[in-house]
């Protein structure tokens, strides 16, 4: 008899535990998805700023003569992490056409930037006299951070 009491405490106790287990996973799995929902909303939220920079970046030659603003990385940057947000890639000469640079300076800063870690270079496989630029996770993760404080600081 006593073994049989035994026998059904533990049958019962099983049955909860499974349950709680099933409500728990539940959870971890809605919780899952609102993280993912959120860290999508961010990038999108970072990506839309970065466009907006380089609208704004890009409105300033309409105004003002050109010599006065020469920063091609920080525009360069923000190209890299648009088609990263975009899952686009960028040759070369797709990315010093965005720097605004003589094409000289723009690889200067290319070479410059892969040196920092923020950028990557790959031999398109396609056609081997292209070069794919992306940025690296270093530098995603830095564009981005900077991005999201934009964002914030403008809430």
């Amino acid at each position: 008899m006593a073994n049989e009491s035994i026998a059904t405490l533990v049958k019962d106790l099983s049955t909860q535990l499974s349950a709680i287990a099933v409500e728990f996973g539940g959870r971890a799995d809605r919780l899952a998805r609102q993280t993912s929902l959120s860290a999508h909303a961010t990038n999108r939220d970072a990506s839309d700023i970065a466009r907006q920079l380089l609208a704004q970046r890009s409105a300033r030659f309409d105004y003002l003569p050109a010599e006065l603003f020469h920063e091609p990385a920080w525009d360069m940057l923000l190209a890299l992490f648009v088609a990263h947000e975009e899952r686009q890639t960028m040759n070369v000469k797709t990315l010093v056409g965005s720097a605004n640079a003589p094409v000289t300076t723009s690889q200067r800063w290319i070479d410059h930037l892969h040196k920092l870690k923020l950028i990557d270079r790959v031999i398109d496989p396609t056609d081997r006299r292209r070069m794919e630029i992306s940025l690296s996770d270093t530098g995603h993760a830095a564009v981005l951070a900077y991005l999201q404080r934009l964002g914030a600081d403008g809430r």
